[in-house]
């Protein structure tokens, strides 16, 4: 029996490797279609949905850690990269960076995002601080406690 570069346990890592990565690509593609779903829905106000979509993600941003904790073991071992053929070490690290480059988006995304709902939230918390104070005005100036609204009042006042 001859020897050779690779035994079989390396094979395995390397084969486990480039499942691990194919893993964290596919979890990263559903990811990124759920916060355009998410974007969409912040943008039109669809709350309900927005709720649904952040519940929806969690698991998936869970196993991505998972996931890229185990890829990480694998890549700082110093023996995995010099028993590793080189155009599949090289292909693997090419498609971990473009596995980085969807997560600075989705992390770009989600900061705007972020900043779209804190706006919006702001406009609401300005609506309802001008309507406390007109409400304030209308009592002052109709002389009772209670909400001045005519239309409720009965015939006796």
């Amino acid at each position: 029996m001859t020897s050779t570069a690779q035994t079989p346990s390396d094979g395995a890592l390397g084969d486990r490797l480039s499942t691990l990565v194919d893993r964290a690509q596919s979890l990263v593609n559903r990811l990124e279609a759920l916060s355009a779903s998410q974007s969409e829905a912040i943008s039109s106000g669809q709350i309900e949905q927005i709720v649904e979509l952040v519940t929806s993600r969690e698991p998936l941003v869970s196993e991505i850690v998972t996931v890229g904790e185990e890829i990480g073991a694998i890549l700082v071992d110093p023996d995995f990269g010099s028993q590793m053929n080189e155009q599949v070490h090289a292909q693997t690290l090419d498609q971990i960076s473009q596995i980085e480059l969807v997560m600075h988006r989705l992390r770009d995304r989600d900061a705007q995002d972020q900043k779209h709902m804190e706006s919006t939230r702001d406009e609401l918390a300005r609506q309802l601080v001008e309507m406390g104070s007109a409400q304030n005005a209308l009592r002052a100036y109709s002389g009772r406690q209670g909400t001045p609204n005519p239309i409720l009042q009965d015939r006796q006042g």
